[in-house]
Protein backbone atom coordinates (compact mmCIF):
# COMPACT_ATOMS: atom_id res chain seq x y z
CA UNK A 1 0.00 0.00 0.00
CA UNK A 2 2.83 2.41 0.83
CA UNK A 3 4.40 1.65 -2.53
CA UNK A 4 1.17 2.56 -4.34
CA UNK A 5 0.90 5.79 -2.35
CA UNK A 6 4.49 6.72 -3.25
CA UNK A 7 3.80 6.04 -6.94
CA UNK A 8 0.66 8.19 -6.81
CA UNK A 9 2.64 10.99 -5.18
CA UNK A 10 5.37 10.78 -7.85
CA UNK A 11 2.77 10.99 -10.63
CA UNK A 12 1.06 13.93 -8.94
CA UNK A 13 4.38 15.76 -8.61
CA UNK A 14 5.19 15.05 -12.26
CA UNK A 15 1.94 16.67 -13.36
CA UNK A 16 2.41 19.69 -11.10
CA UNK A 17 6.06 20.36 -11.91
CA UNK A 18 6.48 19.27 -15.54
CA UNK A 19 3.11 19.79 -17.16
CA UNK A 20 1.82 16.94 -19.31
CA UNK A 21 5.08 15.32 -20.38
CA UNK A 22 4.07 12.06 -18.73
CA UNK A 23 0.89 11.95 -20.84
CA UNK A 24 2.99 12.37 -23.99
CA UNK A 25 5.19 9.51 -22.82
CA UNK A 26 2.39 7.10 -21.98
CA UNK A 27 -0.21 8.12 -24.60
CA UNK A 28 1.51 9.89 -27.53
CA UNK A 29 -0.75 12.13 -29.58
CA UNK A 30 -0.26 14.78 -32.23
CA UNK A 31 3.29 15.45 -33.43
CA UNK A 32 6.10 18.00 -33.71
CA UNK A 33 7.53 19.68 -36.81
CA UNK A 34 11.15 20.79 -36.68
CA UNK A 35 12.59 23.18 -39.27
CA UNK A 36 16.34 22.77 -39.89
CA UNK A 37 19.07 24.04 -42.21
CA UNK A 38 21.82 21.75 -43.49
CA UNK A 39 25.09 22.28 -45.31
CA UNK A 40 26.78 19.58 -47.40
CA UNK A 41 30.14 18.12 -46.31
CA UNK A 42 33.45 19.49 -47.56
CA UNK A 43 37.03 18.21 -47.48
CA UNK A 44 37.54 20.02 -44.16
CA UNK A 45 34.12 19.75 -42.51
CA UNK A 46 31.36 17.18 -42.23
CA UNK A 47 27.73 17.92 -43.04
CA UNK A 48 26.13 20.21 -40.45
CA UNK A 49 22.41 20.42 -39.60
CA UNK A 50 21.20 23.20 -37.29
CA UNK A 51 17.76 24.42 -36.13
CA UNK A 52 16.15 26.96 -38.45
CA UNK A 53 13.89 29.07 -36.17
CA UNK A 54 10.93 31.34 -36.93
CA UNK A 55 9.85 29.51 -40.08
CA UNK A 56 6.23 29.47 -41.25
CA UNK A 57 4.92 25.92 -41.64
CA UNK A 58 1.60 25.09 -43.31
CA UNK A 59 0.32 21.54 -42.96
CA UNK A 60 -2.71 19.67 -44.26
CA UNK A 61 -3.81 16.03 -44.04
CA UNK A 62 -3.76 14.12 -47.32
CA UNK A 63 -5.20 10.81 -46.07
CA UNK A 64 -5.40 8.73 -42.92
CA UNK A 65 -6.69 5.42 -41.57
CA UNK A 66 -6.00 5.16 -37.84
CA UNK A 67 -6.04 8.52 -36.06
CA UNK A 68 -4.90 10.26 -32.92
CA UNK A 69 -5.64 13.97 -32.71
CA UNK A 70 -8.39 15.94 -34.42
CA UNK A 71 -6.93 18.97 -36.28
CA UNK A 72 -6.37 18.29 -40.01
CA UNK A 73 -4.58 21.53 -41.00
CA UNK A 74 -2.50 24.24 -39.36
CA UNK A 75 -0.42 27.35 -40.05
CA UNK A 76 2.28 27.93 -37.43
CA UNK A 77 5.61 29.72 -36.90
CA UNK A 78 8.33 27.54 -35.37
CA UNK A 79 9.96 28.69 -32.13
CA UNK A 80 13.58 29.56 -31.34
CA UNK A 81 14.52 25.86 -31.59
CA UNK A 82 12.79 25.47 -34.94
CA UNK A 83 9.91 23.49 -33.39
CA UNK A 84 6.12 23.65 -33.42
CA UNK A 85 4.08 21.07 -31.49
CA UNK A 86 0.42 20.21 -30.94
CA UNK A 87 -1.29 17.19 -29.41
CA UNK A 88 -4.34 18.06 -31.49
CA UNK A 89 -2.79 17.59 -34.94
CA UNK A 90 -4.02 14.37 -36.55
CA UNK A 91 -1.32 11.69 -36.59
CA UNK A 92 -1.26 8.18 -38.00
CA UNK A 93 -1.82 10.05 -41.26
CA UNK A 94 -0.17 11.28 -44.45
CA UNK A 95 0.52 15.03 -44.46
CA UNK A 96 1.48 17.69 -46.98
CA UNK A 97 3.85 20.31 -45.54
CA UNK A 98 5.06 23.66 -46.85
CA UNK A 99 7.81 25.58 -45.09
CA UNK A 100 8.21 29.24 -45.98
CA UNK A 101 11.22 31.41 -45.19
CA UNK A 102 13.86 30.74 -42.61
CA UNK A 103 17.52 30.67 -43.58
CA UNK A 104 18.56 32.95 -46.44
CA UNK A 105 17.78 31.32 -49.76
CA UNK A 106 15.38 28.69 -48.42
CA UNK A 107 12.26 30.25 -49.91
CA UNK A 108 9.36 27.79 -50.16
CA UNK A 109 10.01 24.05 -49.68
CA UNK A 110 7.40 21.28 -49.75
CA UNK A 111 7.35 17.82 -48.18
CA UNK A 112 4.98 14.84 -47.98
CA UNK A 113 4.97 11.79 -45.77
CA UNK A 114 3.42 9.55 -43.15
CA UNK A 115 3.39 10.92 -39.59
CA UNK A 116 2.91 8.50 -36.64
CA UNK A 117 1.54 9.62 -33.28
CA UNK A 118 4.10 11.48 -31.18
CA UNK A 119 6.61 11.77 -34.02
CA UNK A 120 9.01 14.60 -34.82
CA UNK A 121 8.92 15.56 -38.50
CA UNK A 122 12.12 17.20 -39.84
CA UNK A 123 11.50 19.86 -42.49
CA UNK A 124 14.98 20.62 -43.78
CA UNK A 125 16.24 23.33 -46.06
CA UNK A 126 19.52 22.37 -47.67
CA UNK A 127 22.13 24.81 -48.93
CA UNK A 128 22.35 22.67 -52.08
CA UNK A 129 19.89 21.29 -54.62
CA UNK A 130 18.99 17.62 -54.55
CA UNK A 131 20.41 15.71 -57.52
CA UNK A 132 19.66 12.19 -58.71
CA UNK A 133 22.46 9.87 -59.79
CA UNK A 134 22.31 7.20 -62.46
CA UNK A 135 23.07 4.46 -61.69
CA UNK A 136 21.52 4.62 -58.20
CA UNK A 137 23.67 1.73 -56.93
CA UNK A 138 27.18 0.56 -57.79
CA UNK A 139 28.96 -2.76 -57.41
CA UNK A 140 32.28 -1.90 -55.78
CA UNK A 141 33.88 -4.77 -57.72
CA UNK A 142 32.58 -3.63 -61.12
CA UNK A 143 31.85 0.12 -61.06
CA UNK A 144 30.63 1.84 -64.24
CA UNK A 145 33.02 4.05 -66.15
CA UNK A 146 30.76 7.11 -65.83
CA UNK A 147 27.72 8.34 -63.90
CA UNK A 148 25.11 10.97 -64.75
CA UNK A 149 23.79 13.53 -62.23
CA UNK A 150 20.50 15.36 -62.83
CA UNK A 151 19.38 18.49 -61.02
CA UNK A 152 19.63 22.29 -61.41
CA UNK A 153 22.09 25.15 -61.14
CA UNK A 154 25.14 23.72 -62.89
CA UNK A 155 27.59 26.31 -64.25
CA UNK A 156 30.63 26.10 -66.54
CA UNK A 157 31.52 29.81 -66.74
CA UNK A 158 34.71 29.36 -64.71
CA UNK A 159 35.37 25.70 -65.43
CA UNK A 160 33.77 22.30 -65.15
CA UNK A 161 32.05 21.31 -61.88
CA UNK A 162 33.82 18.98 -59.46
CA UNK A 163 32.15 15.86 -58.03
CA UNK A 164 33.24 14.95 -54.48
CA UNK A 165 32.57 11.57 -52.85
CA UNK A 166 31.96 11.13 -49.08
CA UNK A 167 31.13 8.12 -46.92
CA UNK A 168 28.16 7.83 -44.56
CA UNK A 169 30.13 9.62 -41.83
CA UNK A 170 30.90 12.60 -44.05
CA UNK A 171 34.53 11.65 -44.60
CA UNK A 172 36.00 12.69 -47.96
CA UNK A 173 37.66 9.95 -50.02
CA UNK A 174 37.93 11.07 -53.68
CA UNK A 175 36.78 13.48 -56.38
CA UNK A 176 36.53 13.78 -60.15
CA UNK A 177 35.73 16.50 -62.69
CA UNK A 178 32.68 16.60 -64.93
CA UNK A 179 33.36 15.58 -68.52
CA UNK A 180 30.11 16.99 -69.93
CA UNK A 181 27.48 19.48 -68.74
CA UNK A 182 24.18 20.33 -70.41
CA UNK A 183 23.68 23.83 -71.77
CA UNK A 184 20.73 24.44 -69.44
CA UNK A 185 22.66 23.31 -66.35
CA UNK A 186 20.36 20.41 -65.49
CA UNK A 187 22.71 17.42 -65.87
CA UNK A 188 26.37 16.45 -65.98
CA UNK A 189 28.38 13.35 -66.69
CA UNK A 190 31.56 12.40 -64.85
CA UNK A 191 33.93 9.49 -64.50
CA UNK A 192 33.45 7.26 -61.45
CA UNK A 193 36.65 7.17 -59.37
CA UNK A 194 38.15 3.94 -58.09
CA UNK A 195 36.01 2.42 -55.35
CA UNK A 196 38.59 -0.18 -54.33
CA UNK A 197 38.51 -0.83 -50.62
CA UNK A 198 35.18 0.85 -49.96
CA UNK A 199 32.69 -1.05 -47.82
CA UNK A 200 29.05 -1.51 -48.75
CA UNK A 201 26.86 1.38 -47.63
CA UNK A 202 25.29 4.72 -48.51
CA UNK A 203 27.60 7.40 -49.87
CA UNK A 204 27.07 11.12 -50.50
CA UNK A 205 28.18 12.99 -53.62
CA UNK A 206 28.60 16.78 -53.57
CA UNK A 207 28.59 18.71 -56.86
CA UNK A 208 30.67 21.90 -56.68
CA UNK A 209 30.57 24.66 -59.31
CA UNK A 210 33.85 26.37 -60.20
CA UNK A 211 34.03 30.07 -59.20
CA UNK A 212 36.09 33.05 -60.29
CA UNK A 213 37.82 33.46 -56.91
CA UNK A 214 38.14 29.77 -56.07
CA UNK A 215 35.54 29.92 -53.28
CA UNK A 216 33.37 26.89 -52.61
CA UNK A 217 29.96 26.81 -54.34
CA UNK A 218 28.32 23.46 -53.51
CA UNK A 219 25.37 23.48 -55.87
CA UNK A 220 23.96 20.01 -55.24
CA UNK A 221 24.12 16.68 -53.44
CA UNK A 222 23.23 13.15 -54.48
CA UNK A 223 23.38 9.73 -52.83
CA UNK A 224 24.44 6.31 -54.09
CA UNK A 225 24.37 2.82 -52.61
CA UNK A 226 27.63 0.89 -52.92
CA UNK A 227 27.50 -2.90 -52.52
CA UNK A 228 29.71 -5.97 -52.91
CA UNK A 229 32.11 -5.52 -49.99
CA UNK A 230 30.34 -6.01 -46.67
CA UNK A 231 32.28 -5.16 -43.56
CA UNK A 232 33.32 -8.24 -41.59
CA UNK A 233 31.78 -8.63 -38.13
CA UNK A 234 34.10 -7.92 -35.19
CA UNK A 235 35.93 -10.94 -33.73
CA UNK A 236 34.22 -12.65 -30.78
CA UNK A 237 35.27 -11.80 -27.25
CA UNK A 238 38.10 -14.01 -25.96
CA UNK A 239 37.10 -17.00 -23.83
CA UNK A 240 37.75 -16.13 -20.18
CA UNK A 241 40.48 -18.03 -18.37
CA UNK A 242 38.69 -20.68 -16.26
CA UNK A 243 41.49 -20.54 -13.74
CA UNK A 244 41.54 -16.78 -13.35
CA UNK A 245 38.53 -16.26 -11.09
CA UNK A 246 38.11 -16.30 -7.34
CA UNK A 247 36.56 -19.79 -7.44
CA UNK A 248 39.27 -21.29 -9.65
CA UNK A 249 40.98 -22.83 -6.61
CA UNK A 250 38.05 -25.26 -6.35
CA UNK A 251 37.99 -26.26 -10.06
CA UNK A 252 39.60 -29.63 -10.79
CA UNK A 253 41.29 -28.42 -13.99
CA UNK A 254 42.92 -25.60 -12.08
CA UNK A 255 44.47 -27.71 -9.31
CA UNK A 256 48.24 -28.15 -9.52
CA UNK A 257 49.53 -31.54 -10.67
CA UNK A 258 52.28 -33.16 -8.56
Amino acid sequence: MKGIMRLTLVIALAFSTSGCWIIDLLVPSGFTVKTTFSTPPSRTQRSVTTPDPNVQVIGSVASFSWVCGSVINFNRITDGEGKATSRDWVAGAYWNFQRIGGHTGCGIRTAFGYVPCGATVPLDCSAAFSFTMAPESIDVNAPPATATFTGNGLETTYGMPTIEFYDEYGTYFDQTTASAVSADGTWLQAAVPSLAGLYSGAYTIVIVNATADGSRNAVGTASVWVYGNNMLPPPPDPVPDPCGGALSQFAMECLPVY
